[in-house]
C-alpha cells in the first residue's frame, strides 16, 4: 500500500523548507503562503525516494546552485580567495575565504544580488557598513572590509566557529537561568557598543547569535548582521503607500518597527526582551497562524512571564521583572539602554547563582560594572584574521612600499632626485597630483584650503578606471570639512572619502559624465583620504581615459557653525541640534539624503518654518505627518526629532535638482 508524501514548502527568501504552508518563515520572517505551487508539488513528488528526497533538498539549499557556486576559487578584490560555501540566510550567502597575504581565514557574505542594483540600497549599504566595520566589542563579529564584486554587494567578517543560539535552543529547549545569564550579558555589552555609536541592529534575533567557547570550555557570544536589516528593501509590505521600512523578524520585533515609526536603540531592547523569553522558556514570546496575527500581539497583548510559560525551570521572579520590563510596549518603560539592562542581569546572576564563573580572571571585560566575560574566544585563533592583523600588514605593506619606491627612485634619478622625492612622500604637499597614487600607501600630500589638479588617465585594468588618491595634511578626527572635485568632459568620476585603512566615510557620485562632486560639511573621523575615481557610465564597457584635462581638488577645513548643519545626520543618533529661534540650514545634495535635527528647546507648541528654494523637499514632524515646506504649528518636547527628504526619485546620476540649494528651519516657541 502506497503512502502519501508528507509536502515540503520552500521559503521563497531563505530557501528553508517546512510542511506546513500556513506558517511564516521561522528563519527570516517572509509570508510562507509565497510558496510556490511549482516549489510544493515537486518536493510532493519526489518526497517518497528517500534518496531522491535527500537530492531535492540539497539542491534547495543556495549553497550548492550555480550562482552561488560560480564564487568558489574567485579571488575578490585581489585580496581574498573564497574557499567554500559555509552558511546562507535571509540576506544572502556566507564563504569561508583566505586573505592571500596573510594566510589568514575570515568570512564573506554576499548579499543578495538585486540589493546591487538598488542605487538606494547602496548607498545605504555603505553607510550602514561603514558604521558597523567601528564596532570592535568582543562579543560582535567584527567586520573588516567591504565593497562590491561580480555584481554584487560584499562584507568581509570576522570567522566564527559554532552554533547560532536559535540551533540551540531547537535542540536543548530552554536555558537554566546559570547558563542563560553570561549568554544575555554578553549580548547587552555588544549593544551598547554599538549604541553608543548611533548603530542600531533592528533585527537582534537567536538566529543572529553565534555561540563558541572559551579555553576554559564557556559559552562564548557573538552578535552578527548589526544594521543590515536596514538594507533590505524587500522587507518592505505590499500594502506601505509611505514606503515606511519594517524589519527585522516578526517574533522579536518591537512594536514601533512594526508601526513603521523610527526605531532606536530601545527597538533593540524590546528584541532582546523577546530573545530572552524564547531562550529561558524554549518558546516564542507570541505564535499565531501567520506574521500578521504574531505582529499584532506585539501590539496588543500583555506578555507572559517566562516562569509561566517554563514552570518548570525555577525562574526567578526577578528574572521574570527584568525580561519583562524590556517587553513593554512603551519604549520610555522599558530599560533606557544596553548598559542598564546588563547591569541588572550581572546583579541577578550574582546574587541567584553565585560567584561560581571565576569573575576575578584575567581577560574579564566590565558590562556595566560587573565581568560575565571570562578568558578568550577559543576562536580567537592565529589562523583567523584578525583587526589587528589588518591594520599591522597595512603598515607593513606601507613601509615596504615605500623602501621599494625610494631606492629605485634614488638610483634612478640620482641621490638628488631621490632625496626630492623620498621629502616628497615624507609630506610635502603638492599641488598637481603625482603618480603612483592608486593606493592609500600612495597617497599624494594635500592641505586644507589649497587646490591640487589632477588627471584621471590610464585605466588601472580593463574594468577600473584610473583611480587618484590624496592625504589631507593635519586632518584629524572631529573636524568639520567639505570636499570637492569639478568635472572632466566626457569623464563620470566619483569622490569618495576614507581612512588611512581604507575604509569609505562617504562616497558621493551624484553627478553624470562631465559633472563635478561635492561633500558639504561632514565630521572627520581622524587622519582622513580622498580618492577621485573614473567610474564607467551608463552603457560603457571600459572607462574612459582623458589625458588632457585637469579636475581641480580642493578640501576646505569649515568653521563650526550653528547656523549649518554637519554631516553625518541621517539618524537619530547623529541628529543636528535645532535650537529656539535659531535657523538652521543644510542640504540635500544626494539621492536618498535625509537629514534629522533634534528640537533643543521648550516643551510646548511652536511655530516651525520649513524653506527649500529649486529643491524638492518633504519634512515630517514627531507626529508622522509628512508637509511640504512652508510655516505649522506643531507641539514639540525636547529631544523631539524632525526628518527631512527628497520627494524626488532619482533614478540616474545626474538627475538631482538642488544639490545646492540650501534648506532652511527656524523653530520659534509660541
Amino acid at each position: 500500500m502506497s503512502s502519501t508524501p508528507e509536502p515540503r514548502y520552500v521559503c521563497p527568501r531563505c530557501r528553508t523548507a517546512f510542511t506546513d504552508l500556513t506558517h511564516f518563515c521561522t528563519k527570516c520572517g517572509a509570508d510562507m503562503t509565497r510558496a510556490s505551487a511549482l516549489e510544493a508539488s515537486a518536493h510532493g513528488e519526489l518526497a517518497a525516494d528517500t534518496d531522491v528526497k535527500l537530492s531535492v533538498e540539497v539542491a534547495q539549499d543556495r549553497r550548492v546552485t550555480e550562482s552561488n557556486r560560480a564564487w568558489l576559487g574567485k579571488v575578490v578584490e585581489g585580496r581574498y580567495r573564497v574557499l567554500e560555501v559555509i552558511g546562507r540566510g535571509g540576506m544572502g550567502v556566507v564563504y569561508r575565504v583566505e586573505h592571500l597575504r596573510m594566510g589568514k581565514i575570515a568570512a564573506m557574505k554576499v548579499l543578495h544580488r538585486e540589493l546591487a542594483n538598488d542605487r538606494d540600497a547602496i548607498e545605504r549599504f555603505e553607510r550602514e557598513a561603514a558604521a558597523v566595520s567601528r564596532l570592535q566589542h568582543p562579543h560582535t563579529v567584527q567586520v573588516f572590509d567591504f565593497g562590491q564584486a561580480q555584481g554584487a554587494l560584499y562584507l568581509i567578517m570576522e570567522y566564527v566557529r559554532g552554533q547560532d543560539l536559535a540551533h540551540i535552543i531547537n535542540r536543548d529547549g530552554a536555558m537554566p537561568w546559570a547558563r542563560a545569564a553570561p549568554i544575555l550579558a554578553q549580548i547587552c555589552g555588544a549593544l551598547q557598543e554599538a549604541h553608543e555609536l548611533g548603530v542600531v541592529h533592528r533585527d537582534l534575533k537567536p538566529e543572529n547569535v553565534l555561540i563558541g567557547r572559551t579555553t576554559g570550555g564557556r559559552d562564548f557570544a557573538k552578535v552578527l548582521d548589526f544594521g543590515l536589516a536596514k538594507l533590505d528593501g524587500r522587507q518592505l509590505p505590499a500594502s506601505s503607500t509611505d514606503r515606511q521600512e519594517i524589519m527585522g523578524t516578526p517574533y522579536f520585533m518591537s512594536p514601533e518597527q512594526i508601526r513603521g515609526d523610527e526605531v532606536d536603540a530601545r527597538g533593540d531592547l524590546y528584541s532582546f526582551g523577546a530573545l530572552m523569553f524564547n531562550l529561558l522558556t524554549g518558546q516564542n514570546l507570541y505564535t499565531a497562524a501567520n506574521a500578521v496575527g504574531v505582529l499584532t500581539k506585539h501590539l496588543t497583548a500583555e506578555p507572559d512571564a517566562p516562569s509561566q510559560r517554563a514552570p518548570t525551570m525555577g525562574i526567578d521572579p526577578r528574572v521574570d521583572h527584568i525580561c519583562r520590563k524590556a517587553l513593554a510596549r512603551d519604549p520610555a518603560q522599558r530599560w533606557q539602554s544596553a548598559a542598564e539592562l546588563g547591569a541588572e542581569i550581572e546583579e541577578a546572576y550574582r546574587d541567584l547563582v553565585g560567584e561560581s564563573t571565576n569573575s576575578g580572571r584575567g581577560g574579564s571585560r566590565s558590562l556595566g560594572g560587573g565581568k560575565l566575560v571570562l578568558e578568550v574566544d577559543e576562536s580567537a585563533s592565529d589562523l583567523r584574521l584578525r583587526r589587528s592583523d589588518l591594520d599591522a600588514f597595512e603598515r607593513s605593506l606601507r613601509r615596504r612600499k615605500f623602501t621599494v619606491w625610494a631606492v629605485a627612485a634614488m638610483t634612478v634619478a640620482g641621490i638628488a632626485a631621490g632625496a626630492g622625492w623620498y621629502l616628497t612622500r615624507q609630506g610635502q604637499v603638492l599641488t598637481r597630483e603625482r603618480e603612483p597614487n592608486n593606493e592609500p600607501g600612495e597617497a599624494n600630500f594635500v592641505a586644507f584650503g589649497r587646490d591640487v589638479f589632477g588627471l584621471l588617465g590610464k585605466r588601472r585594468s580593463k574594468s577600473e578606471g584610473d583611480l587618484d588618491v590624496f592625504e589631507v595634511k593635519g586632518a584629524g578626527a572631529r573636524q568639520l570639512f567639505s570636499a570637492e572635485v569639478t568635472g572632466i568632459p566626457n569623464i563620470d568620476l566619483s569622490l569618495r572619502v576614507m581612512g588611512r585603512e581604507g575604509r569609505a566615510w562617504v562616497t558621493v557620485d551624484e553627478g553624470g559624465v562631465g559633472e563635478g562632486e561635492q561633500v558639504f560639511r561632514r565630521m572627520s573621523e581622524g587622519a582622513m583620504l580622498v580618492a577621485i575615481e573614473s567610474r564607467r557610465s551608463d552603457g560603457q564597457t571600459v572607462p574612459t581615459e582623458n589625458v588632457s584635462d585637469d579636475y581641480r581638488l580642493r578640501v576646505t577645513l569649515e568653521a563650526p557653525d550653528a547656523g549649518w548643519e554637519a554631516e553625518p545626520n541621517a539618524s537619530a543618533a547623529d541628529a543636528n541640534p535645532l535650537t529656539p529661534r535659531q535657523t538652521l540650514r543644510g542640504r540635500l545634495d544626494s539621492r536618498g539624503d535625509v537629514d534629522v535635527l533634534r528640537w533643543s528647546g521648550p516643551e510646548g507648541m511652536a511655530l516651525v518654518e520649513v524653506q527649500a528654494d529649486g529643491l524638492p523637499l518633504a519634512w515630517q514632524t514627531p507626529d508622522g505627518q509628512v508637509r511640504a515646506p512652508g510655516a505649522v504649528q506643531v507641539k514639540l518636547r525636547n529631544g523631539d526629532h524632525v526628518r527631512l527628504f527628497r520627494t524626488d526619485q532619482a533614478g540616474r546620476k545626474g538627475d538631482v535638482p538642488g544639490r545646492t540649494s540650501p534648506w532652511s528651519v527656524t523653530v520659534t516657541p509660541q
